[in-house]
């Protein structure tokens, strides 16, 4: 069920931004998410979701590579830290808890959920909820990633 909690305010959009100052944020570019291995994990998102690589970086710290959405141009970042602890990914840690991609047709959502199970991907099946429907699964990591189908 979906529900509103009374605490969440929004000062009014005048108050937050100035007609002179800039403008509206377009989108996002991407969003990084950090790995315990760069390169199982591009391998991964390639296979499994059907990702681009559009670049790679490496310092002394960290190793990283964007990639995007097929003949898109915003997708998702791994990042493995060098000095990582290599804990196992806690949504209940604040922070990230999941990211949700878009799918455009329920019939896609069906066909997403047998690519899934093709790829031995554990997933919660599609699920139906007011807005849509959502299909939950984790990537190597166990980092929770969703599919989502708004009516």
């Amino acid at each position: 069920m979906w529900t509103v909690t009374e605490s969440c305010t929004v000062p009014p959009y005048d108050d937050l931004v100035h007609a002179d100052s800039m403008t509206d944020l377009l989108g996002f570019h991407h969003v990084a998410l950090t790995v315990r291995d760069r390169d199982a994990s591009v391998e991964w998102y390639r296979t499994v979701l059907g990702f681009e690589e559009m670049f790679r970086e490496e310092n002394d710290e960290r190793r990283g590579c964007v990639m995007r959405f097929p003949r898109g141009t915003s997708g998702v970042a791994l990042v493995e830290h060098f000095d990582s602890d290599q804990r196992p990914f806690d949504p209940r840690q604040q922070g990230l808890d999941h990211l949700a991609f878009t799918v455009g047709s329920m019939a896609e959502m069906d066909q997403w959920a047998q690519r899934l199970t093709d790829a031995g991907v554990i997933h919660s099946g599609v699920i139906a909820i007011p807005p849509g429907a959502i299909l939950n699964f984790k990537d190597p990591d166990g980092i929770g990633l969703a599919l989502f189908w708004d009516r």
